[in-house]
Parts: C-alpha cells; sequence; structure tokens
C-alpha cells in the first residue's frame, strides 16, 4: 500500500512539473524580461535603462473601451514617435545596434 501511495505521489509530481515547464509554451515571452535582455544587450547606463524602458511601455499597445486593439496606423505612429525618443536617448552605436536587433526579432516573427 505504501509503495503505491509513494508511486502515485511520485507521478503526481512529475505531472506537476512537466505542466509548469509547458507554462509559457508557444505564447510570447514577458515584455518586461525582453526589455531587461535589450537594456542588458545594448549596454545602456542607469539613466538611459530607465528612460528606454519608460519608452517601450509608452509603444506597448493598449486596447480602447471595446476591448479592440489599436489600428495599425496607430501603431505605425507610435512606433515613429517612440524611435525619435529613442535616437534622443540611445548613442549612435546603441541605436544602430537597436534597430538590428529589432530586424531581426522582425524576421524570426515572419518564419
Amino acid at each position: 500500500m505504501k509503495k503505491q501511495i509513494l508511486g502515485l505521489a511520485v507521478v503526481l509530481f512529475m505531472g506537476s512539473a512537466v505542466c509548469m515547464a509547458q507554462d509559457n509554451r508557444g505564447g510570447r515571452p514577458d515584455m518586461s524580461k525582453r526589455i531587461e535582455q535589450m537594456v542588458t544587450d545594448l549596454g545602456l547606463n542607469e539613466t538611459q535603462a530607465k528612460e528606454f524602458k519608460a519608452v517601450m511601455e509608452e509603444m506597448r499597445p493598449n486596447r480602447d473601451a471595446s476591448g479592440e486593439r489599436p489600428s495599425r496606423e496607430e501603431m505605425e505612429k507610435k512606433r515613429n514617435e517612440a524611435d525619435a525618443k529613442l535616437k534622443k536617448i540611445l548613442t549612435d552605436e546603441q541605436y544602430k545596434k537597436y534597430q538590428s536587433m529589432r530586424s531581426q526579432r522582425g524576421q524570426r516573427r515572419g518564419k
């Protein structure tokens, strides 16, 4: 009887571990983790990092009262405004690296 209970406990533990490992499978990575990774990859100082995060949060799409996402044109406008702000925050080298990272991400998304 003890072996059966122990076996059942092991199976339940393994099953829960597998479920937890697949938690975000197929979903999008957490936006804050991606932003943190970009801050690290770009080598931003504290001031730049703070401003960079604020701009990236502004760019995040907001749903309107009806729950619909913004139009493509609105998102394009937000992206252009954010790019202008980022160009002021980042050095030329960091901005080029940011654009490269963004284009690589777009290529992966298209696949």
